[in-house]
């Protein structure tokens, strides 16, 4: 039995397993098809737009699906495409990547065949939420914060950078000390902006943008707070006719961001939001106690790939009453590639009863993630 992904609706996907589990084969697996129609693999009568949210504080852990502009090669998974589904490997046309303004050259160096541009935003698609997001000032109760947030609400139709800058060189409600802080808050903004360019005029249907946050002077808590930003930007972006398209979005090995609890709880009401403006979200991670319960259970979709703690299955099966069967041994046993399934909306109740046992189908992309081995082979 096939089971099919509906791209016409809306779903928040919760992935998880250890690594080497098949976890990123299996986004590669979804997301490929989001983007365009692959003969015997999927019907998509409209693609969607793209992105994938990746952080980490080391230059080796790189962003695994810029290999999506390459067919599959991989001989036993070709065989497996054309024997069991009748498909041949193909290929992402469209894909960029998005990276900080310092890291341009370095990446237009190590990705030569994908174009890439820097991470900015225009004021025009910042509103005062977006504003303390990128200063971090978000849930941030000190007094000169507040008395920022006064100076917000003040330039409301008309923040700018500019706007901002002399709004704190005048304003009699901050002393000298407060000045320099929130200087020092909003140069972490300005990094960022840039009005020439909207960043919402980047996402398009058919097209897949890779958000590669890999720099050592962002902070985990910073790089949250960019990924809400953007998902914020990328909720209301349009075709240029004005007509909407439905987005498919994935945070990439979200434990290694998600651990501030005021920040996560924003993607909760995020997730809320989402799920009424076309907007799909996958949350990948390799420790599902770092997520909140809340995420889980707003779950549409959940795949398991293999973990063997204990701990993670009951903190899973807290959010979740229907993969309360699930035993450690089931979970440990599964091989690389298989994974415990289940949807709260099906045309096949089995799946909304229990987890249901599953394998991943070969991917048509080639795919970018392997497991560095004691011996240095992926």
């Amino acid at each position: 039995q096939k089971i099919a992904l509906d791209l016409n609706g809306t779903n928040t996907i919760s992935l998880f397993g250890v690594q080497g589990a098949g976890k990123s084969y299996s986004i590669g697996t979804v997301m490929e098809m989001t983007l365009r129609q692959f003969q015997n693999v999927n019907y998509l009568s409209h693609p969607l737009a793209g992105v994938i949210f990746h952080y980490s504080e080391s230059e080796d852990y790189k962003p695994e699906f810029t290999s999506m502009i390459y067919p599959n090669t991989k001989p036993d998974e070709v065989n497996k495409l054309r024997q069991g589904y009748q498909a041949q490997p193909d290929r992402v046309r469209d894909i960029v990547l998005l990276v900080p303004k310092a890291k341009v050259l370095e990446r237009r160096q190590e990705y030569p065949n994908i174009p890439v541009v820097p991470i900015s935003f225009a004021s025009s698609e910042l509103g005062i939420k977006e504003w303390k997001f990128l200063m971090g000032a978000a849930n941030n109760s000190a007094l000169y914060i507040k008395q920022f947030n006064n100076l917000l609400r003040s330039l409301r139709e008309d923040i700018t950078l500019a706007n901002l800058e002399n709004a704190i060189a005048t304003t009699k409600l901050l002393s000298a000390a407060q000045k320099e802080l929130a200087t020092m808050r909003l140069s972490l903004a300005k990094e960022f902006i840039n009005d020439a360019v909207e960043l919402k005029q980047l996402l398009k249907p058919g097209r897949l943008l890779l958000v590669d946050l890999r720099d050592e002077f962002i902070e985990k808590d910073d790089a949250l707070s960019i990924f809400v930003v953007m998902l914020n930007i990328f909720a209301a972006a349009r075709q240029e006719d004005g007509s909407t398209f439905n987005k498919f979005i994935v945070f990439d090995e979200a434990h290694k961001y998600m651990a501030n609890k005021s920040l996560t709880n924003v993607i909760v009401e995020t997730i809320r939001e989402m799920r009424h403006k076309g907007i799909s979200l996958m949350i990948a991670s390799q420790d599902p106690p770092s997520l909140p319960t809340e995420i889980i259970e707003l779950s549409t979709i959940l795949l398991a790939h293999r973990f063997n703690s204990p701990q993670w299955l009951k903190h899973i099966q807290k959010a979740l009453i229907h993969l309360a069967h699930l035993t450690p041994e089931e979970m440990a046993g599964l091989k690389q590639g298989e994974a415990f399934f289940w949807t709260s909306k099906s045309n096949d109740p089995k799946f909304t009863h229990r987890a249901v046992k599953i394998k991943t189908r070969p991917r048509v992309t080639q795919h970018g993630g392997a497991t560095l081995t004691a011996g240095g082979k992926k």
